[in-house]
Order: C-alpha cells, then sequence, then structure tokens
C-alpha cells in the first residue's frame, strides 16, 4: 500500500463516519445549546438549531486531509498500512484518534479559524447565521481557555 492510498484511505474512512443527516444534525445542535445555554427552553433551542448553517463538505475534507497528513508525519508507515488494512476496528480505532486530534489545541484553533472565514463569506446575506457562528466561535474560544487553565494548573 502506497503512502498516497493510506492517505487516501485515512481521508476516506473520516469522511464515511460524519454524520450528514439534517435531523440528526438539529438535534445535536439542540443537545449542545441545551448544555451551554440551560436558560434556553428546548423549544426555542429547536428553532435556533434549526436556523445554524450547514458546514460545507470541502471544510470536513481539510480537516480529514490535514489529520492523514499528520499521521504520515508521524506514525509508522507499517503501523498505518496495519491500521488501514479495512477492518472495522481499525477502522474506528482511526475514527478515535481522529477525535482526539480535533480536540487538540492546533486544530481548535484551525477550528476557529475556518469557522471564523466561513462567517466572513456568508456575512453578507446570513445575519442570523452570523451571529451563530459569532457564539459558537465564543464557545471554542472559552473551551480552548478552560482547557489551556486546567493545564497550567498541573
Amino acid at each position: 500500500m502506497t503512502t498516497e492510498h493510506i492517505r487516501t484511505h485515512i481521508i476516506t474512512t473520516v469522511l464515511s463516519r460524519l454524520d450528514r443527516d439534517h435531523s440528526s444534525r438539529q438535534e445535536a445542535l439542540e443537545e449542545f445549546m441545551s448544555v451551554t445555554l440551560p436558560a434556553v427552553d428546548q423549544r426555542a433551542a429547536r428553532q435556533v438549531s434549526g436556523l445554524v448553517p450547514t458546514i460545507p463538505d470541502t471544510i470536513y475534507e481539510k480537516w480529514a486531509a490535514m489529520f492523514a497528513d499528520r499521521l504520515l508525519e508521524t506514525v509508522e508507515e507499517k503501523q498505518l498500512q496495519m491500521l488501514c488494512d479495512g477492518k472495522k476496528d481499525n477502522e474506528a480505532t482511526l475514527c478515535l484518534v481522529y477525535l482526539m486530534f480535533m480536540e487538540s489545541e492546533k486544530m481548535e484553533k484551525q477550528i476557529a479559524e475556518d469557522l471564523h472565514a466561513l462567517g466572513m463569506q456568508s456575512s453578507a446575506s446570513d445575519a442570523v447565521g452570523n451571529m451563530l457562528g459569532v457564539y459558537f466561535r465564543s464557545r471554542l474560544e472559552q473551551r480552548q481557555q478552560t482547557t489551556q487553565e486546567a493545564s497550567a494548573r498541573q
């Protein structure tokens, strides 16, 4: 298996696990809002979650490619070949490592930058999306600050 095959397999595996179902997405957003904004009632959370713009596939593809590139930089090719053998357990492992990668400080900054850029692109026509983008970016920044403070205490 060549390096390019490994990279393609990692990206394809990660992207295949993304749930693109609108109702599941809306449900996840409602749950996020109920946890982060407990004062907002469920009906309002449902209405607002339906207004949150979707993230284009190109951004998810970018993040998956960044993950694959990072693995190729840090993990021996022989181990990656084992992870890319198509077995369900290994695909699940790749997805778990992807989640850990997405929670890294570097990716939290990248996600915030990408969402900000996306918000800037659509700001001319989407005032509600802008407001929600600002809110979600601020929540990501708060989470990052909390993580940094916890790390500093250790």
